[in-house]
């Protein structure tokens, strides 16, 4: 009996020890439990604050013709200008009716049929006072509490950047009608991949593909882009940009997709990086041929003698002044040509035919001469060659002759035959003068010498002095 009454006490101890025991375990789940809670809590409302206070809306909803919403932050309402409370937030659950009309249907479609876990997308949505805005929205493609398939999704105001890409994107329709409504071609160089971007016109004017890859080392290489004339011209305009000049221009031809050339004003400016490095090079090119063309046929009336294509008697001596003063230690020959007795053939068979043998003449003389050579014409019949840096006084003499036998000829038309002569006086320089004056005078009296000797001749002033 003393036995069980022992073994009873140590049950009960043992009872109260499990139930203590018990307890504790309780109270101290009771305390996790309630920490963990609070954590969670406070974790849930910083989360909820920053949502609340970042500047874009934050909403979850359900992929569907409405697109319920299940959840948005007061970003959301404020980015449409609701308050959380009103009536039309509360009762309006639909992502889709805060969609520009226009919008829905691709928004719709967008979303239903999107297969990716994330979804971007530009949509205009519609503020409370009916003014549209748009909205950047970056999403992730997750699932709901009731396990139907959701989207939780930002949306970002981007109306003032849209605002500004449409600003940008009326500068450059306005500059493209301009240009097109001018004889502009704009162009884009980026110097770092070697790329010129020309505008649509480039493809009219030069029937060329208005995007060129490795563009200035073709165009160094192939020599080709420009006329052969110009080609320092347009090295020196893309070393200057390259150099970074802010702003060049230069007049030269380019070829055309069937080998002839136009004449282009091609002016551009550097754009430099953040780190003050050329970058790019915008400009354009104007077509001018019409106008050079026309200003060059202006200036060949102002220089040239208008019956036979020669210089006249002023451009004639500016050329010959200024090609001495450029070349003083060179040694220059001036030939000045006289038609025998064609006072003769004017008061024979009148000036108009008269008119036709000069032309004749002088034609063929042209052509026995370069361009290096100055001929003009500094009175009626007589004319005036201008010869630089001649090597001896033989290498006169084979082109005076060649000029005698052009001039002993003889016209021929449906009327009438006439002989022709002509005479020629040699001025050298430095030595018979050293300038056009002192050369003409010098040559002029070899000339009077020859015509008093028979005429159909030549003679140096050295040879009668």
């Amino acid at each position: 009996m003393g036995l069980f009454k022992i073994l009873q006490s140590n049950f009960n101890l043992f009872m109260v020890s499990v139930i203590a025991s018990a307890c504790c375990c309780t109270l101290l789940y009771l305390i996790f439990k309630y920490r963990f809670e609070r954590k969670i809590a406070k974790s849930a409302n910083e989360l909820k604050n920053i949502a609340n206070n970042i500047r874009a809306g934050l909403v979850q909803f359900i992929p569907g013709d409405s697109c319920n919403i299940q959840y948005a932050s007061k970003g959301f309402y404020e980015l449409l200008g609701y308050s959380k409370k009103e009536d039309k937030i509360e009762n309006n659950t639909g992502l889709i009716d805060f969609v520009y009309s226009k919008d829905r249907d691709v928004f719709v479609n967008k979303i239903n049929n999107n297969e990716s876990s994330s979804i971007n997308s530009e949509v205009r949505l519609v503020k409370k006072d009916g003014f549209v805005i748009y909205c950047l929205m970056n999403g992730n493609c997750g699932v709901a509490k009731d396990g139907r398939p959701s989207i939780s999704a930002v949306f970002v105001d981007i109306t003032e950047q849209k605002k500004m890409q449409e600003m940008l994107r009326m500068d450059r329709e306005r500059y493209r009608i301009a240009a097109e409504l001018s004889n502009d071609i704009l162009f884009e160089y980026f110097i770092d991949t070697d790329m010129m971007v020309y505008s649509d016109r480039y493809k009219y004017l030069f029937g060329r593909d208005p995007v060129i890859h490795n563009f200035a080392k073709d165009c160094f290489k192939r020599n080709d882009y420009v006329h052969p004339d110009d080609f320092g011209l347009f090295i020196d305009f893309c070393t200057k940009l390259a150099k970074g000049q802010e702003f060049v221009s230069a007049e030269l031809r380019i070829k055309r997709y069937h080998n002839d050339y136009i004449w282009c004003q091609i002016m551009g400016k550097t754009i430099y990086d953040e780190d003050k490095k050329p970058n790019m090079v915008i400009g354009k090119l104007v077509n001018v041929d019409y106008q050079k063309r026309e200003l060059d046929a202006l200036e060949y009336k102002a220089t040239r003698d208008p019956l036979t294509g020669v210089y006249n008697r002023e451009i004639t001596i500016k050329k010959i002044e200024k090609y001495i003063k450029g070349n003083k230690n060179g040694r220059h020959a001036l030939l000045f040509i006289d038609f025998d007795d064609f006072k003769k053939v004017n008061d024979t068979y009148g000036h108009l035919l008269g008119d036709r043998v000069l032309t004749y003449v002088i034609g063929k003389i042209k052509n026995a001469f370069t361009e290096g050579e100055i001929i003009g014409r500094i009175g009626g019949d007589e004319f005036v060659i201008f010869i630089g840096y001649v090597e001896s006084d033989d290498e006169i003499v084979r082109k005076v002759n060649t000029i005698i036998n052009v001039l002993n000829t003889t016209y021929t038309d449906d009327e009438f035959t006439i002989s022709i002569s002509g005479s020629i006086g040699i001025a050298m320089y430095p030595d018979d003068g050293l300038h056009y004056e002192q050369l003409i005078q010098s040559a002029d009296k070899a000339l009077y010498y020859v015509k008093n000797k028979g005429k159909n001749s030549y003679m140096f002033h050295k040879a009668i002095t």
